[in-house]
Order: C-alpha cells, then structure tokens, then sequence
C-alpha cells in the first residue's frame, strides 16, 4: 500500500463537497423518481458528515474537516436548490436512525444487521407511495447502501494524510 498523500483541510473538503452533491450517475437518474433522487442526495450528505464524525472520533485533526464540510453544506445548499433546513431535518432523522441499532437487543442485532434502521428510514423518505408499505428487501438494500457508501469514504480518507500546518 503506498504511503498516505498529504492534503489540506479546505482541498479535502471540496472533494468531499463535490462527491456528497452528486449521489446518482445517469443510469440511476433515468431509473428513479426525482423524490428518490432528492433522498440519495441526502443520505450521501449524511453519510459523509456521520464517516467524518467517527474519523474526528481517533482523529481530531479530521474534526475541522467535518466543520468545514457542515459550513460548506449549509453554504452550497441554496446554490444547489436545496433547502438548508431540510438537509439539518434529514441529518436528524438519520442520526437517529443510524443510532437505533445501540438499542436492539442481540437477537434483534443479528436479525435486523447495523444499518436496517437507516434503511427504512430511507426507503420511508424516499417512497412515492402513500402511505409508505414497508418491503423489507428495499430496507435492507438501503441500509447497504449506505453501509457501502461509508467504506467508500473510508477508503478514499485512508489516501490522505491531513496537513495541519
């Protein structure tokens, strides 16, 4: 494995900006409903913001990052044509989603897997149907993508060393 590249805060930031505010390649847009779109664009916000929070865990240096990367979402979001409050609601949501799993029980743990909360709560937001009917296929493939999408932004992070100076 090669050695670690080093990178300021703001440049990594804008990486992580750039890949947040782009959830779905063409295939994916042509396939899904604008609501569903809107969601995936979220949960990848999220998904940065929640990596980060556990990188700033054992790493501080990562800490700013993900404070850059907040004001560089609250900044972006206009610009975008999101509502900032909106994406604050979202992140809520899936905090508690995300936390739910800490009180399972362990039979539950196993059963359900670390990332069924979070997939319903996507699968729920994301829906065209009302009232939303639960499919425990859906839930489950969203909980991977998130899951997935956390270990993509670990890698990418495992690249770079952060420049402090």
């Amino acid at each position: 494995m090669d050695a670690p590249k080093e990178i300021d805060a703001a440049t990594l930031t804008e990486a992580l900006l750039e890949y947040a505010f782009s959830p779905a390649g063409p295939e994916v847009q042509r396939e899904r409903s604008y609501r569903y779109l809107e969601e995936l664009l979220f949960l990848k916000l999220f998904s940065v913001d929640y990596v980060l929070g556990i990188r700033g865990a054992s790493q501080a240096e990562f800490t700013p990052v993900r404070m850059l990367y907040n004001e560089g979402i609250e900044r972006s979001s206009s610009v975008k044509g999101f509502d900032y409050r909106t994406i604050v609601a979202r992140f809520e949501t899936y905090t508690v989603a995300v936390n739910a799993y800490l009180d399972y029980e362990p039979e539950e743990r196993e059963r359900k897997g670390r990332f069924w909360d979070i997939g319903k709560a996507f699968s729920r937001l994301a829906s065209d149907t009302e009232p939303w009917v639960p499919n425990a296929l859906d839930v489950a493939i969203h909980g991977n993508i998130f899951a997935s999408q956390c270990v993509r932004l670990k890698d990418f992070l495992d690249q770079y060393e952060l420049d402090v100076h």
